[in-house]
């Protein structure tokens, strides 16, 4: 031992006097191409094994050498079968002159394929044997199972798993269903209970097939409902929405009011005053520059100007987004999905089951109402429920509204429904009033500034169709198509009221306009062209030369 470390301790001496450390040795021994030096390299790469073995032991260098040995072995395994030379590249080293081997994407995502599938299976066999010591070790198990239950695998099949470790016991399926609904009805209740909270509901359907339909066993299709609660943000208190019989004496359905009851916007007149009055939106505080009304709808010109003007796509960078007009503050919704119901919510009856059953799963009702229970349910009898659906919906409400304002109690007559439609549904009823007011009366079809000739540029085969049932894409697509279009109109128009020379967007572009110009330029077509001007009608009067 003591000759042993004798030797080292010379060797030490020597490499220090040659200015070289024990790494920089191994290092340059390995890359060394002198036939002198092969004894050496030879016996490092026999040792390898054993040196990596020892410094894996070492406490200081465990971390590093664990660091590069597992993107190592990752890269190793390749594609199943190993790596093939075609998977791999050369590549010019950093500093130059060498080369040296990497693999392509395709290799890096199949080791990242295979790395994730060793652990997956080794997670597999780990909870397996878990299981098989402890039977309550079972969160792989449960879980699958609860898949397998969800995708209508049959029971032998789940039998067969479960006995293979991958499952947990059909009954046991069973009753980790019924606690997940259980606890799924007590966040129900806690959420509609608290007053605070929106119902939004609609419905889905459910073919089931029979592989060979008999008179006995034949294909099902059956209509159901899905609805989600949705607590309000912002509503802190119960008696934010406490107001139904504030807007039942206010409604025209009321018996109660005089037989020609004013119309609901001169009820409110005032207060619709006050809301004009109090806006900034539409104001102009500075009579030199445009309102904010004003700037919203310069945006969308020059977002129409960069992004369907074919020759302006390098002011995408200027052109940002468009300043906010009551932002809303960003914040997690979090919603708590409600029982299925075997409702057909597309009749005005079943609208009214579903929102029964909706009461009912909250514990929420009227004290009046024979299924109310005092002891666990809430009284919502002078509260309102916001209630978010599509338009038919709301028709099948408004529908049960109008039938039942004779009724006595709040609840019997929907009082406490306050509907709300989604984002989407408002743009298909915008849609659908365009259409009503543009293409489907003939009085409107003749004129050569109308929708109706535009279609005929724009889609000359589907005539027919957009005047008797184009459907909300095909409007949304025709609207958007149109407005487009007459936009970049627009544009010309303007360009050569500045330029008699700028017959084309395309000369406009040439000239390379700044961004200024461009902004100044999208403020005027505002003010000329999109309803801010009394002579706007008049001018749409003009002939085409004009």
């Amino acid at each position: 031992m003591q000759a042993s470390s004798n030797s080292i301790s010379n060797v030490l001496h020597t490499l220090q006097t040659n200015q070289l450390s024990v790494a920089g040795f191994v290092q340059g021994l390995l890359n060394s191409k002198e036939p002198h030096h092969h004894i050496g390299r030879d016996s490092l790469l026999r040792n390898a094994g054993n040196i990596c073995s020892l410094l894996y032991h070492q406490e200081s260098a465990h971390k590093s050498v664990t660091k590069w040995a597992i993107p190592a072995v990752e890269m190793d395994l390749g594609e199943f079968g190993g790596h093939r030379a075609e998977d791999w590249e050369e590549v010019v080293s950093d500093s130059g002159g060498d080369t040296k081997m990497k693999p392509k994407k395709k290799q890096v995502r199949a080791a990242e394929r295979n790395a994730a599938l060793m652990v997956i299976k080794a997670v597999v066999c780990i909870s397996i044997f878990l299981q098989n010591s402890n039977e309550r070790c079972n969160y792989l198990q449960g879980m699958l199972g609860f898949f397998y239950h969800s995708t209508s695998v049959p029971e032998k099949v789940i039998e067969t798993l479960a006995h293979a470790g991958l499952s947990i016991s059909i009954s046991s399926i069973h009753s980790a269903v019924q606690s997940v609904s259980n606890q799924m009805s007590v966040r129900i209740r806690r959420a509609v209970r608290s007053l605070q909270s929106a119902f939004a509901y609609d419905n889905f359907d459910i073919d089931f097939k029979t592989e060979q339909p008999t008179l006995e066993h034949r294909s099902n299709f059956v209509s159901a409902t899905s609805a989600t609660v949705i607590p309000l943000f912002g509503v802190n208190s119960t008696d934010q929405l406490r107001c139904s019989q504030w807007i039942w004496e206010r409604d025209p359905r009321n018996p109660a009011l005089p037989l020609n009851p004013p119309h609901p916007l001169f009820i409110e007149l005032k207060t619709m005053m006050r809301l004009h009055k109090d806006d900034t939106h539409n104001k102009q505080p500075n009579p030199t520059r445009p309102s904010p009304w004003q700037e919203a709808f310069a945006w969308h010109v020059r977002e129409i100007l960069v992004h369907h003007g074919q020759h302006f796509r390098h002011f995408e960078k200027e052109l940002c987004e468009p300043a906010p007009v009551e932002r809303i503050p960003l914040h997690k919704t979090e919603q708590v999905p409600c029982h299925a119901m075997n409702i057909k919510q597309s009749t005005t009856d079943g609208n009214v089951e579903v929102m029964e059953n909706l009461l009912r799963q909250g514990g929420i009702g009227d004290p009046n109402s024979g299924d109310f229970d005092k002891d666990h349910d809430i009284d919502m009898s002078e509260h309102v429920i916001l209630v978010h659906g599509d338009l038919l919906t709301k028709e099948r409400l408004d529908t049960v509204s109008d039938s039942r304002r004779i009724e006595t109690t709040a609840k019997n007559r929907l009082q406490y429904v306050i509907f709300l439609p989604g984002l989407f549904h408002y743009k298909m009823a915008c849609a659908d009033a365009l259409w009503r007011t543009y293409l489907q009366p003939k009085e409107g079809r003749d004129d050569e500034n109308s929708l109706f000739q535009s279609v005929g540029y724009l889609r000359p085969d589907e005539t027919k169709k957009m005047v008797s049932k184009p459907g909300f894409r095909r409007m949304h697509e025709v609207i958007h198509h149109d407005i487009q279009a007459s936009m970049l109109d627009c544009w010309r128009l303007e360009a050569q009221s500045k330029n008699r020379g700028w017959t084309t967007l395309e000369l406009f572009a040439a000239s390379e306009p700044s961004w200024d110009t461009i902004v100044s330029m999208s403020h005027t077509i505002v003010q000329k062209y999109v309803a801010c001007t009394d002579t706007l009608d008049h001018a749409r009067e003009k002939p085409k030369e004009q």
